[in-house]
């Protein structure tokens, strides 16, 4: 109060002088904080610039990669059109070898050529595959059907591609649709999301194909109902959308964007590829920028959601330049400040060593009162303890020995919380103290658990003298009075701030038989009574034949434990 009285009269003595430092100040630092909010406004308009050239980029390595694998896909149509189809294993090998599908076309699971076959020739067809080095060449599905077409070629002839070899794609609802639509048009056409029939180990990925009609006669007919009649088969390729996406990508020393790769609408069972770990949205929800763009690829649309990767940060000068805009001007603002209140400075030396003076001395007195009331408080408590203690019927001698125990149990709890400017204790270190002079010889035999609790001083005191009189009644005539007895002292933290409640047990157990006492002395009415009382909770102290119990519930002030 004096602090505010002192500086209140400073302000009115000096008026308008004593402000002028805080206006240039103020002044300074708005303009400087908007010459930085500008500068980040500049930077981030150029980061989004950034990210949209990376994300363009990246929509184009795609769209490229797919236009380069639609142009081998012709090629190979090209191939078996000159041959007008007639090409064998050994012809179809050496032109995939010829590719260098593993270097010019980097993710793709393989070229192949799927035949139609007539019903009646499936006998013949298999025969032919049987001598042309597939020995074990099987058209599946086999049940029965009008169209039957059926893979014959798939290299490179890989563990995963052998599999292939055989299966009749038309089959497949997918497969199919897309099947179709390439023979009827003459194009290049993409199927949906399937699960490849290459995928033969326990980890699998989402696959697609893109199909190119092959003619019979070498070329293309120009109506839909001769492209039927003639249709000679497929060349096609089969992809794993990882390996394909990684192909694409791997060749970036610095990728500044993750991305998701959906068939179609974004949605889970539409994914077929992403580049981190975890959920789409929340990536979305933690990236600096995210975008989605289409990529349109033989007739199939593609939806990619890009999103920033912690590397785009790296190029960004975000974090210093609008830091170092404001720091400059922070730096011109106190110097200008600083030389304006040099010249009030000596007019308030004066009053503040005054105001300094009288709030010292307020302190000073403040604290008297607080020792003068700590002092009452314990002689308060040293007086209730001796006149409890010689109320009881003992001898001098023993009057005196349990008086000066509690006193040093007084004492330790004392000590703890002058360790920590009276402003509390931990529970914990409670037991601790109180415990210590009894563990000689004890080793093992007291279990003290329980969380970090923070006790306020009144409960601090409260509950040490309350765990003096229970370790010794134990170490007299309870669990520690004998070889094999144990005590155990646990506690619990229950509800939430300002409900929150401390539940603490001393159980006592391998001790000799316990005897209801017949009279209620000075440590069974400090636990119960006095306890309760002092720590506005709830006490039970049970002499049970097995071992003395004592249950305190009380509740936290908000802010401990």
């Amino acid at each position: 109060m004096l602090a505010r009285v002192g500086a209140s009269a400073l302000g009115r003595r000096l008026g308008l002088p004593r402000t002028l430092p805080a206006i240039v100040l103020v002044l300074g630092l708005m303009v400087s904080a908007a010459a930085a909010l500008q500068v980040r406004a500049i930077i981030e308009s150029k980061d989004r610039e950034r990210f949209d050239n990376a994300v363009d980029q990246a929509n184009a390595d795609i769209a490229d990669r797919m236009q380069a694998y639609i142009a081998m896909l012709r090629a190979g149509q090209a191939m078996l059109h000159a041959l007008e189809g007639e090409v064998d294993r050994r012809r179809f090998a050496t032109f995939a070898d010829h590719l260098d599908l593993e270097r010019v076309y980097p993710g793709i699971q393989g070229i192949g050529f799927s035949r139609v076959v007539a019903p009646g020739d499936v006998e013949a067809l298999t025969a032919e595959m049987r001598l042309q080095g597939t020995p074990e060449f099987e058209i599946t599905p086999g049940y029965p059907r009008e169209e039957v077409h059926t893979i014959i070629f798939l290299e490179p002839m890989d563990a995963r591609n052998s599999a292939a070899i055989g299966y009749d794609m038309f089959t497949n609802p997918v497969r199919r649709a897309a099947m179709a639509r390439a023979r009827d048009s003459g194009q290049a056409v993409m199927s949906g999301k399937v699960e490849l029939v290459q995928e033969i180990t326990e980890h699998k990925q989402a696959g697609f194909l893109i199909y190119q009609p092959v003619y019979r006669g070498g070329v293309t007919p120009t109506r839909v109902d001769e492209r039927r009649r003639r249709l000679a088969g497929f060349v096609y390729a089969p992809f794993r959308a990882d390996d394909l996406l990684r192909g694409i990508f791997n060749a970036q020393d610095n990728p500044r964007v993750h991305f998701a790769v959906y068939d179609g609408a974004p949605s889970p069972e539409n994914l077929l590829h992403q580049s981190f770990q975890g959920d789409p949205a929340r990536q979305a929800a933690e990236a600096r920028f995210s975008t989605e763009r289409t990529v349109e690829t033989a007739g199939r649309t593609w939806t990619v959601g890009y999103f920033t990767r912690p590397e785009f940060e790296l190029g960004s000068s975000r974090g210093f330049l609008p830091l170092a805009f404001f720091a400059g001007g922070l730096l011109a603002t106190l110097l200008v400040a600083a030389a304006t209140w040099s010249q009030v400075a000596a007019r308030l030396s004066a009053e503040r060593e005054v105001a300094a003076r009288l709030v010292a001395e307020e302190q000073m007195r403040l604290l008297l009162d607080e020792l003068n009331h700590r002092v009452k408080n314990t002689l308060a408590t040293v007086q209730s303890v001796a006149a409890q203690t010689l109320r009881d019927g003992q001898s001098p001698r023993q009057a005196r020995e349990v008086f000066e125990a509690r006193l040093m149990a007084l004492s330790q709890a004392h000590d703890l919380l002058t360790r920590d400017r009276w402003r509390g204790a931990g529970l914990a270190d409670l037991v601790a103290v109180e415990i210590a002079p009894y563990e000689a010889g004890r080793t093992g035999r007291v279990g003290v658990e329980g969380p970090s609790v923070w006790l306020p001083p009144n409960a601090a005191l409260a509950l040490g003298m309350a765990l003096h009189e229970l370790v010794t009644n134990a170490v007299k005539y309870g669990a520690l009075s004998g070889p094999e007895g144990r005590v155990d002292i646990r506690w619990s933290v229950t509800g939430e701030a300002p409900e929150r409640r401390l539940s603490l047990y001393w159980v006592e157990s391998g001790g000799p038989p316990v005897a209801k006492p017949r009279r209620r002395g000075f440590g069974t009415r400090l636990i119960v009574s006095g306890l309760a009382r002092q720590l506005d909770g709830e006490v039970s102290l049970d002499f049970a034949p097995a071992g003395v119990r004592c249950t305190i519930d009380m509740p936290l002030p908000d802010g401990d434990g």
